[in-house]
């Protein structure tokens, strides 16, 4: 009995040393987004994170949620169930579907200045290390709707990258 308690205490011990004292969250930014489908009522964009780690260890990520305003909108939102790990020092692409509806879609559409629309991209990564999650919060410009649209064309493409 004591061999076994004692095994189960250099486990725990061996356990507790791999974890880092010190945890720097990932930075997560916007990669790309690509258009899947646009239909009536909803429109399905497939938007890769770009998952860079600070840290000198792996961090394993089983899955996030996202969130995307544009001009302080709400948008768009999605998950990925994508099981990824994170390099130590490196850096991970992560896919995920987003679904916004039609308003979300006229509210990206409707500033008719040519200016670059402003984004905020939040949400969690999920971790092994934080049962709670790791929050992640991040903003930018997006291409000016000029800038994506065929010359000429008063609507959105069907299908692309931007």
């Amino acid at each position: 009995m004591k061999k076994l308690l004692a095994i189960s205490l250099i486990a725990l011990l061996a356990a507790c040393s791999s974890l880092p004292t010190s945890f720097e969250k990932p930075k997560v930014s916007v990669a790309g987004i690509a258009v899947k489908d646009i239909g009536l009522f909803e429109q399905r964009f497939t938007l890769t994170l770009r998952v860079q780690n600070p840290n000198n260890v792996s961090v394993p990520v089983s899955g996030l949620n996202a969130k995307l305003e544009v001009n302080g909108k709400p948008i768009a939102d999605g998950v990925s169930n994508a099981s990824v790990t994170i390099p130590a020092l490196g850096e991970a692409t992560v896919p995920v579907d987003i679904v916004s509806n039609l308003g979300g879609l006229a509210r990206l559409l409707k500033r008719g200045d040519g200016a670059a629309p402003s984004y905020r991209l939040y949400g969690k990564l999920f971790s092994p290390w934080k049962p709670g999650g790791i929050d992640f919060d991040q903003k930018g410009e997006l291409p000016a709707l000029g800038d994506i649209l065929p010359a000429g064309e008063g609507t959105p493409p069907k299908s692309g990258t931007f």
